[in-house]
């Protein structure tokens, strides 16, 4: 063999070895994900409630038993909540193993609650067989540190739910809780919301259509290197949010998506809460340093979804065809999956409840008999609601602000404003102002729902010489709307 035909079948096989190695970015993306949506929930369905990362305690699960029961499902404990390993885990690994392969193998669960997050469920990973999952598909809950659970899931060919926890469905708690609660309740019966959300300043303009995908940043990076690596599949909407990391945390882990070649396969970008985030580097946001790696993608950026580590925590389908539209008036993002679209516009959900000092601007306080609403008929612009507290405390019962704001969508537009009066009593040895406090609250709330919408609020109250049989226990509230 001469010397040009030596050389040239070296070249040969150094031309073949470059084009079979990976380039330096990173691995090529692997198909496309395709997620199947397990059933939504019918009345009586099992719910499973489990630990599978920190401790949470058995009293925390019970509430959440209460909860899950009103919205009409049958919950179920895993066997192994309420069990603490070392200072902070829900049990050994093993035992929170037991209790996520025995929910997913129940063929009566039909969906998986987690109770919280924390750290460890990165433990998980190598004891479960990602068949398991699409053994029996049913939806799995959580965010956070359950953000590992959900990318095994995607893996496994299911949708999943970023959304909140056991520990957070229970009580009465925030109104941003509370959105954030009913959103998944409504979810998980088929109703599928359909984002619409403000302008933000960092935003890139564009339009994708891809599998969403993502989480907590800090507990995905380090599956990039796994069997269960939802990042790294082609044709993906990556969602990241993040809390009480510093800034150049966040700045070296999105660095790491952008060296391994996660960001090349996006079609677009969902920033979610960057929660007590510490700024030590300088740039004005989180999302002003992020969208300099996002920039040369030439791809839709949203910024500002509210899913994350804060109260206002809307749920997310993992796993889901979406499509995200990014315009200089806003942004949408409709899940492309069975169910009925239910449009949620964010803008506002954030606002805070009117403080006592406001609600007094606008407040007039009366004696009268507490039957007098029973004068009134309601007609198309007057409605009557009876609301239940519990004892004497700013908590209602059997209402939710969901249903609130039905009640008052059924008789005003829903950028209109209304009236309230509302009916209390109080006996004689409780405060004489317990009316007004509660007048207050419950302006406060539908406030939340309904914001700049409460022209005018009176209270009408009586006081009584102690409780009897007939004396009713509930209170009233009339809207009316305001025509201008």
């Amino acid at each position: 063999m001469n010397k040009r035909a030596f050389s040239i079948r070296i070249m040969l096989v150094i031309l073949s070895f470059i084009l079979l190695v990976p380039v330096v970015k990173g691995a090529e993306p692997k198909k496309p994900l395709k997620c199947a949506a397990p059933a939504y929930l019918k009345p009586g369905d099992k719910v499973a409630l489990i630990s599978p990362s920190y401790y949470c305690s058995m009293e925390t699960a019970l509430a959440a038993v209460d909860t899950l029961r009103s919205w009409g499902y049958e919950p179920v404990i895993g066997p192994n909540v309420g069990k603490k390993f070392l200072e902070h885990y829900a049990g050994t690994v093993e035992e929170r193993l037991a209790d996520l392969r025995w929910a997913l193998k129940d063929p009566d669960i039909k969906a998986i609650i987690c109770l919280r997050g924390g750290y460890s469920t990165l433990h998980l990973v190598e004891g479960l067989p990602l068949k398991e999952f699409a053994a029996s598909p049913k939806w799995l809950i959580g965010y956070s540190d359950i953000t590992t659970l959900l990318s095994m899931e995607a893996c496994a060919g299911v949708m999943s739910i970023h959304g909140v926890m056991g520990c957070n469905i229970t009580g009465s708690g925030s109104i941003h809780g509370e959105q954030s609660r009913m959103l998944l309740r409504d979810l998980l019966k088929g109703q599928v919301p359909r984002y619409e959300l403000p302008a933000h300043k960092e935003n890139i303009l564009g339009r994708a259509k891809g599998t969403l995908v993502g989480g907590n940043l800090a507990t995905f990076a380090p599956l990039l290197c796994s069997q269960v690596n939802e990042i790294g599949q082609s044709d993906i909407i990556l969602f990241v949010e993040e809390v009480e990391e510093t800034h150049h945390n966040i700045d070296r882990l999105f660095n790491m998506l952008k060296m391994s070649g996660v960001l090349a396969h996006c079609k677009g970008i969902i920033l979610g809460d960057f929660t007590d985030c510490t700024n030590d580097v300088g740039y004005e946001s989180v999302e002003a340093m992020l969208r300099q790696y996002i920039e040369p993608y030439h791809i839709p950026l949203l910024c500002g979804f509210p899913a994350g580590h804060e109260k206002l925590n809307l749920p997310l389908v993992i796993g889901a065809p979406v499509t995200m539209e990014v315009r200089a008036d806003g942004a949408t993002l409709t899940f492309d999956i069975p169910g009925v679209q239910k449009m949620v516009r964010t803008e506002g959900l954030r606002k805070q409840p009117m403080t006592a000092q406001d609600v007094s601007e606008i407040m007039t306080i009366q004696e009268s008999k507490f039957s007098e609403w029973q004068n009134i008929k309601p007609s198309k612009d007057t409605i009557l609601v009876r609301l239940y507290w519990k004892l004497a405390k700013e908590e209602l019962l059997d209402f939710s602000l969901d249903d609130l704001k039905r009640t008052i969508h059924s008789v005003c537009p829903e950028n209109g404003r209304f009236e309230l009066t509302y009916w209390d009593y109080y006996i004689e040895d409780e405060s004489s102002y317990l009316a007004a406090r509660r007048g207050t609250f419950l302006c406060q709330q539908m406030d939340s729902i309904c914001p700049n919408s409460i022209s005018k609020i009176t209270i009408k109250q009586e006081t009584i010489a102690r409780h009897t049989e007939e004396q009713p226990g509930y209170k009233v509230l009339m809207i009316c709307p305001v025509r201008e």
